[in-house]
């Protein structure tokens, strides 16, 4: 039989060794945070701009425009601060074409209007902004 001396310590480290995974527990996420490899740029969604198109006829019409910007990822949070600015841009320069008929069906050339939206957007913020992605063109 084991004497009460040695019972205790024993105890003692089985209950430490029951716990560690508990204790560990809140240091894994943090862990994993820093293993994990940092992605040099990420994307972010400014949404989708409708812009009615200048009609001769009766007949509305309109194109949706969904934009979504690459960034660096240390400055992504920068450009989410600004986001109401950067859609006033993106709606702004849109609206202007649409003026000078730059939109209608048949007439959009996307790299055009690509180039065209980072200019706008390159106003803003210029500093971190990669790319702008066009990620959908409708005209009804």
């Amino acid at each position: 039989m084991m004497s009460f001396s040695l019972r205790r310590p024993l105890l003692g480290a089985l209950a430490a060794l029951v716990m560690l995974p508990s204790l560990a527990a809140p240091l894994a996420p943090a862990l994993a945070a820093e293993a994990a490899p940092r992605k040099e740029f990420e994307f972010l969604t400014l949404g989708d701009f409708t812009v009615n198109l200048p009609a001769s006829n009766r007949r509305m019409s309109y194109v949706v425009v969904s934009v979504t910007l690459e960034t660096r990822s240390e400055q992504t949070q920068s450009f989410r601060d600004l986001s109401p600015r950067l859609k006033q841009a993106v709606l702004r320069r849109l609206m202007a074409m649409s003026e000078r008929q730059e939109l209608r069906q048949g007439q959009v050339d996307p790299a055009q209007l690509r180039d065209s939206l980072f200019d706008s957007l390159a106003q803003v913020q210029e500093d971190g902004l990669k790319d702008v992605v066009i990620t959908r063109l409708i005209h009804s």
